[in-house]
C-alpha cells in the first residue's frame, strides 16, 4: 500500500492542454496537503523552457496559496528514477500521454503505466474544478480493490463513487463451447454473479463513512468495452483503474485494461500500478 506522502509531480511541454494538467496537479496537491513539482519532458515544447518552467512554478504558488517547485527538463528514463523519490502521484496532458517518440513505440503514458513507481493521471478535462463522479473498475481480489476506493475517496472526496466490476465472459464462452448443458451455465453464472457482489459488497463496507454516496453496479462482457459503456452512461469525470506491471513481451500478448483505455476514454483516468493503493 502507497501514501500520497511525497508528493505531485505535473508533467508538462507547454502544449495546448498543458494548462489543464497543471491546474488539476495544483488542486490535488493542495487538497492532498502535498508538495508540487513540475518537470519538462525534455525534447518538447518552446526553445525557452529553462526561463517558462520557473514563472509557470512561481504563479501556481501565488494562485494556489501553497509551494510549487521547478524541477527542471528531464528525459524519460530520468522522469521515472525521479519519481521514485519525490512523487507519489504523476499528472499529465493529453498530448503528452499520446506522445510515441517513433511510431512503432507505445505512447509515453503507455510506458509509463507499465513501468512508473508511482500512479499516472492524464488529465482530459478542464482542471480547475473537484471531481463530480468517479467510476472505480475493481478486478477480482478485495485487498486491492479496497484499496483503489480508497484511492479515489481521498483524490476527490466530495464526488459521488460508483464501483464496478465487469465480469469477464471468456470463460463461460469455453463452457458453451464445450456444450456444457443449460443447467451448468446456468449455475456457472449464478455463482459469479453471487462471488461479484460479494466482492462489492465487502470493498463498500471498507469505506463506511461513504456508505451515503457509494454506488456498486455489476457488467457482464469485455471489461475495457464495459467500462467504456457505464463512464458515459454516469458521466463519470474520472476513472480509477489498477495496472499489473508487465514485461513488454506480457504486455504485448495480452493488452492490460489500465492501458487499452488509455487510447479510448475521453474523462480523466487514474491509473494505479500494482491495483492497489491508500492515500492519506
Amino acid at each position: 500500500m502507497q501514501a500520497m506522502n511525497r508528493g505531485v509531480v505535473a508533467l508538462t511541454d507547454f502544449g495546448p492542454d498543458a494548462e489543464a494538467a497543471l491546474l488539476r496537479a495544483a488542486l490535488l496537491a493542495r487538497q492532498l496537503q502535498a508538495p508540487l513539482s513540475l518537470i519538462h519532458l525534455a525534447g518538447s515544447g518552446p526553445p525557452d523552457v529553462a526561463e517558462r518552467l520557473p514563472r509557470c512554478a512561481a504563479m501556481l504558488a501565488r494562485r494556489h496559496r501553497q509551494p510549487v517547485s521547478a524541477q527542471g527538463s528531464m528525459s524519460e528514463p530520468e522522469l521515472r528514477q525521479s519519481l521514485a523519490s519525490i512523487a507519489s502521484l504523476l499528472v499529465l496532458g493529453e498530448a503528452l500521454s499520446t506522445r510515441r517518440f517513433g511510431w512503432a513505440r507505445p505512447t509515453l503514458a503507455q510506458r509509463l503505466a507499465r513501468r512508473a513507481p508511482c500512479p499516472l493521471l492524464v488529465v482530459r478535462q478542464p482542471g480547475g474544478e473537484d471531481y463530480r463522479r468517479v467510476l472505480v473498475a475493481l478486478a477480482g481480489q478485495p485487498e486491492p480493490a479496497a484499496g483503489l476506493l480508497q484511492a479515489a475517496a481521498a483524490l476527490a472526496p466530495e464526488a459521488e463513487l460508483e464501483l464496478f466490476h465487469a465480469m469477464d465472459t471468456r470463460h463461460e464462452a469455453l463452457l458453451r463451447a464445450a456444450e456444457a448443458s443449460p443447467q451448468s451455465l446456468r449455475r456457472y453464472r449464478t455463482a459469479r454473479d453471487h462471488e461479484a457482489r460479494q466482492l462489492l459488497l465487502r470493498v463498500s463496507d471498507s469505506l463506511q463513512a461513504r456508505r451515503n454516496r457509494l454506488m456498486h453496479t455489476l457488467g457482464r462482457g469485455d471489461p475495457v468495452r464495459q467500462i467504456l459503456v457505464q463512464q458515459q452512461y454516469g458521466h463519470a469525470d474520472l476513472v480509477v483503474v489498477g495496472q499489473r506491471r508487465q514485461a513488454w513481451w506480457a504486455a504485448w500478448l495480452q493488452p492490460a485494461s489500465a492501458v487499452s483505455l488509455l487510447a479510448e476514454l475521453e474523462c480523466d483516468l487514474l491509473i494505479w500500478p500494482g491495483g492497489e493503493a491508500q492515500v492519506g
